[in-house]
């Protein structure tokens, strides 16, 4: 696994969080906003915003800027065009050879085990009556 898809994987792991992502899309909406004001829109204590806050800024999120006694939070606009790529990719065109490869259901014959087995069953059936 490279280090980009570990990352992306770290990414969305601390995103897998519905709080995380609700706080994400607040600062995204905002453009920046304190931690005072992220509060304000959420029902728990300030130590509990401290550690979403520090998974969101670890994993490269969110950036902190600290202007007098007030941390601004930001977007990393880097690290969402990170995740929007991984998540295009898996949109992606399959590779040619893969799609002319491809077998569909109808090309799929039954297995002749399987017919030996329906043949056994009917000769059970007759000797029993």
């Amino acid at each position: 696994m490279t280090s980009n898809e570990e990352q992306f994987i770290g990414i969305l792991n601390v995103l897998s969080e519905s709080v995380r992502f609700r706080i994400l899309s607040l600062i995204a909406s905002r453009g920046e906003i304190t931690a005072k004001d992220i509060l304000s829109e959420f029902d728990f204590t300030q130590p509990t915003l401290s550690h979403h806050m520090a998974c969101l800024t670890g994993a490269g999120l969110v950036n902190v800027e600290r202007k007098g006694r007030f941390a601004y939070y930001s977007v990393n606009k880097d690290t969402i065009d990170l995740v929007a790529s991984g998540i295009a990719a898996l949109k992606s065109e399959p590779e040619k050879n893969i799609k002319e490869k491809a077998v569909s259901a109808d090309d799929v014959k039954e297995p002749k085990k399987s017919r030996k087995k329906k043949k056994k069953d009917k000769n059970k059936k007759k000797k029993k009556t």
